[in-house]
C-alpha cells in the first residue's frame, strides 16, 4: 500500500491517519481514499465526475457527496493548518496544490522507497526505475570477473576471498539498517494521550441535573454544531482538550465555566440569572461569548435560538429530558411539549422537537408509543411550514426528512437533509444516522457502515446505539462494527 508525505504530514492509508511530530489525526476511510487519490495526481485538476468515477468506484452518489467530502477534509486541514492544500478551480473542480511524496515498501527487499512529486513540477516522463540485482551482489562481480581470465590460480583464489569478505560486509550493513529502521518505527509512534483541542467534553457538576440544566447544555451543544466546528459531548472524553462545566450556585444563579484542559486556564466564566422574562437574551448573549471565547470567527449574531419568545423559551427550559439518566425513555416529555404547543400551535421547532423525541421514544420503548400517533405529529408539523417563511432551523429540517424516511420517500429525505446541512458547520450525531438509513435502503452498506460510526463517534451511547439498530428500519449493519470500544 502507497503511503504519502505531504507538506511533511504523513498520510497513512492503511490506518486512515495523517500525523506529524506527535501530532495525529484520524480521518474516514472515504476521506482518506479522496486524499490518497489527490495526492497521488497532486497538481492535476479533477471535476465532480471523475472524482466519483475515481474515488467511488463510479457508485451511484450525488455531486453533494463530493462536495461534502471535500468539505470535511477541508475542515480536518484547517485543524491542522494546512487549509491552503485544496484548491477549487472555478467550473472545473478540485487539486491538491502541495509537495507530495509517494513512500512504499518495496516487497522483494523491504527497503523503503520514495519517489517525488513537485506541485509546481509536473513531467510525462515514463522510462522505468533502475532495479536491485535480483541475485546476491557477488553473481555481478562474478559474471564480470569471468570476462577477463585469471592468469593464476592463487589470484582466483583471492578473487573469490575478496568477493565472500564483501558480501559478509553488505549483509552486516543491511542487517543494521534495517534494526535501525525497526527501532525508529518504535519511537515515533503517536503517542495516545494528546488532548483534542476541537472536543470539549460537557459536564453538569450538579447532580441529579435540573430539567433547566440539563436543557441549557443542549441548546449549547447544538449551538457548538450549528456555529463551529468544535464536538461537544456529555459523555467524558479523556482526550478532550476543554471542560465546560454548569452548575446552580448558592445564589441560585447558573454558573458556566469553559477550562482549557491544554494552558490549564479558565476562558470563560459567567454567573446568569434566568427568569421568564430575559431568558431569551440572556441565553443568547451566553452563546456569543461562548463561541467567541473559543476564538473561533464568529460575528456575534441573535439567531442562535429559534423559540425568540421568552416566555415559551423559559418553559422549555423546564421540559424533561426525552431519556431518563438510568436509559429510560420518558413520556412526561411529550406530554409537557404538547402543554406548550398549546401556548404556540403553529411553532415549527416546538413541533419538530415532539416529532423527533416521539421517533426516539417509539424506537426504543413502543409500548407507550404508536405509529398513528408518530404519522399524526408528522402531519401537523407539515402544516406548520409555510411556503415564505424565512427561518428554518436545521432541527426542523431533521424532523421533516425522518417523516419522509417513514413513508419511504427517500428523495425528499435526502433533499430535507441537504438543507440541514447548510444551516449546521457540522452533522449531528441523528442527522448521521439518517443518512446511514438512506445509505442502507440504497445499498451503499459501507457508507452506511460508516456514516452509524460517526454518530456513535459524535454521542457514544446506548440510545444512540439502538437508533442506528431499529430507528424506522431494523438495520443489517453488524452492530458489532459500530459499538464504540468501552
Amino acid at each position: 500500500m502507497v503511503n504519502y508525505k505531504i507538506n511533511n504530514w504523513l498520510l497513512i492509508t492503511t490506518e486512515n491517519c495523517l500525523y506529524k511530530s506527535g501530532q495525529n489525526y484520524i480521518i474516514e476511510p472515504r476521506i482518506t481514499k479522496l486524499l490518497a487519490f489527490l495526492a497521488k495526481h497532486q497538481g492535476i485538476v479533477f471535476t465532480r465526475d471523475e472524482l466519483i468515477e475515481n474515488v467511488w468506484d463510479g457508485a451511484v452518489v450525488s455531486e453533494q457527496v463530493v462536495t461534502q467530502s471535500i468539505f470535511e477534509l477541508r475542515k480536518t486541514l484547517k485543524k491542522m493548518d494546512e487549509d491552503h492544500w485544496i484548491i477549487t478551480i472555478p467550473k472545473r473542480g478540485y487539486k491538491l496544490d502541495i509537495d507530495v511524496q509517494q513512500i512504499y515498501v518495496d516487497p522483494n527487499t523491504g527497503f523503503k522507497l520514495e519517489e517525488f512529486h513537485s506541485s509546481h513540477e509536473h513531467t510525462n516522463d515514463t522510462s522505468p526505475q533502475a532495479s536491485f540485482p535480483a541475485g546476491p551482489m557477488t553473481r555481478a562481480f562474478n559474471e564480470t570477473s569471468k570476462e577477463t581470465p585469471s592468469t593464476t590460480t592463487t589470484s582466483s583464489n583471492n578473487v573469490k576471498w575478496n568477493h565472500w569478505f564483501f558480501d559478509v560486509c553488505i549483509l552486516t550493513m543491511l542487517l543494521i539498517t534495517l534494526v535501525f529502521i525497526s527501532w525508529s518505527n518504535e519511537k515515533v509512534t503517536p503517542p495516545t494521550t494528546i488532548l483534542n483541542p476541537r472536543l470539549i467534553n460537557i459536564e453538569l457538576a450538579q447532580q441529579p441535573s435540573t430539567n433547566q440544566l440539563y436543557s441549557i447544555a443542549n441548546i449549547i451543544k447544538d449551538s457548538l454544531f450549528k456555529s463551529t466546528s468544535y464536538i461537544s459531548s456529555f459523555s467524558h472524553q479523556p482526550n478532550a482538550g476543554k471542560t465546560l462545566s454548569l452548575y446552580v450556585n448558592q445564589q441560585h444563579q447558573l454558573h458556566i465555566e469553559l477550562f482549557n484542559n491544554i494552558s490549564k486556564t479558565i476562558m470563560l466564566q459567567e454567573n446568569l440569572h434566568l427568569d421568564s422574562n430575559n431568558s431569551y437574551i440572556i441565553i443568547d448573549k451566553l452563546l456569543n461569548k461562548l463561541i467567541q471565547s473559543l476564538n473561533y470567527n464568529h460575528q456575534q449574531t441573535q439567531n442562535h435560538i429559534t423559540l425568540t419568545n421568552s416566555n415559551i423559551l423559559y418553559g422549555y427550559l423546564e421540559l424533561p429530558s426525552v431519556i431518563t439518566n438510568d436509559g429510560q425513555t420518558n413520556i412526561s416529555y411529550i406530554k409537557q411539549i404538547s402543554k406548550l404547543i398549546q401556548l404556540s400551535p403553529k411553532n415549527s421547532y416546538l413541533l419538530a422537537q415532539r416529532y423527533l423525541a416521539y421517533a426516539i421514544i417509539l424506537t426504543i420503548n413502543n409500548k407507550v408509543t404508536s405509529m398513528p400517533t408518530l404519522m399524526n405529529y408528522g402531519k401537523v408539523l407539515v402544516k406548520s411550514i409555510t411556503p415564505n417563511q424565512q427561518l428554518v432551523s436545521s432541527e426542523i429540517y431533521d424532523a421533516l426528512a425522518l417523516n419522509e424516511l417513514y413513508q419511504g420517500n427517500l428523495t425528499a429525505s435526502e433533499h430535507y437533509l441537504s438543507l440541514a446541512a447548510l444551516q449546521s458547520q457540522q452533522n449531528t450525531a441523528l442527522r448521521y444516522i439518517l443518512l446511514g438509513k438512506i445509505s442502507e435502503l440504497t445499498h451503499k452498506t459501507q457508507q452506511a457502515n460508516e456514516y452509524y460510526s460517526m454518530a456513535m463517534y459524535l454521542s457514544p451511547s446506548e440510545e444512540t446505539l439502538q437508533l442506528c439498530q431499529k430507528l424506522v428500519f431494523i438495520s443489517q449493519i453488524n452492530t458489532t462494527e459500530i459499538t464504540p470500544p468501552h
